[in-house]
């Protein structure tokens, strides 16, 4: 879930777009939309909603009956996804992951040397990578040498979630109302083909490390049940973002993008 500064920066973004027309909108905002939707007519009116169950758009946005889900960034953010690794491992078995990089994913999560966190002493995560440096460097070239496994990988971690009935985030928006960057699922994914991501000494997958959600070493167990869950995190998410923006087109043609008219 969001921080309760990140959710008021949502709450800013609906109450400035929901049933707004184009010709009202900041500059930034008419940016934004025509990234996403193309060249806007000045008349029409945007809708919005902010759906109330966790899915990887925070908001909702429709203009002339198209809609297009937004995920918002602010400030250092930079987790991208979360599930439990009862249902993340059969997805990359689903894709064809070794079952050798399949048991080290699940010992780097629980860091007590088993299968199901049920080991006395958890190992802190820099030792831990000390000890399984050779395991890790298998399962990231694994991890990394297939350019659809990654691909695939990052619809599931940054677009679509668990939820593939659910509505997909077309978009990544980091800032507020009145700044910000924004890229679009073909942007990323152009960005995702065009590098070689086997340079991280981090368990990644493309540009997202993954690490369990909570280790609780030495410190109070808040919730048991978030050790099995573990996060994808995107390290330099908005430094990779502003060089996506200003590298690769979007949804949009350069011909059809903001207009100095309005």
């Amino acid at each position: 879930m969001p921080n309760n500064h990140g959710k008021l920066k949502e709450d800013e973004m609906y109450l400035s777009l929901n049933n707004k027309k184009v010709a009202n909108l900041s500059p930034n905002l008419r940016y934004m939309l025509e990234e996403m939707f193309g060249a806007l007519e000045v008349d029409e009116v945007i809708t919005c909603t902010q759906p109330e169950e966790f899915i990887k758009p925070d908001l909702l946005i429709t203009y002339k009956g198209k809609q297009m889900g937004l995920s918002m960034k602010y400030g250092t953010s930079n987790l991208m996804h979360s599930e439990n690794i009862e249902t993340f491992i059969p997805f990359l078995r689903g894709l064809g992951v070794s079952e050798e990089t399949l048991k080290t994913i699940v010992l780097y999560q629980f860091g007590d040397g088993t299968y199901d966190g049920t080991g006395k002493v958890r190992v802190p995560i820099e030792e831990l990578k000390y000890r399984m440096m050779k395991q890790i460097k298998a399962a990231n070239d694994e991890l990394n040498s297939n350019e659809e496994l990654i691909v695939k990988v990052a619809e599931r971690l940054i677009f679509q979630g668990v939820n593939k009935d659910a509505p997909k985030a077309e978009a990544i928006y980091h800032g507020d109302v009145m700044d910000g960057v924004i890229v679009t699922r073909p942007q990323i994914i152009k960005h995702i083909k065009r590098k070689n991501w086997n340079y991280y000494d981090n368990l990644h997958i493309g540009p997202l490390f993954l690490k369990a959600h909570a280790r609780y070493i030495g410190k109070e167990v808040v919730n048991e049940k978030y050790r099995r869950k573990i996060d994808a995190s995107w390290p330099r998410l908005l430094e990779d973002i502003t060089y996506i923006s200003k590298t690769y087109f979007s949804y949009t043609p350069i011909s059809k993008r903001s207009r100095e008219d309005w």
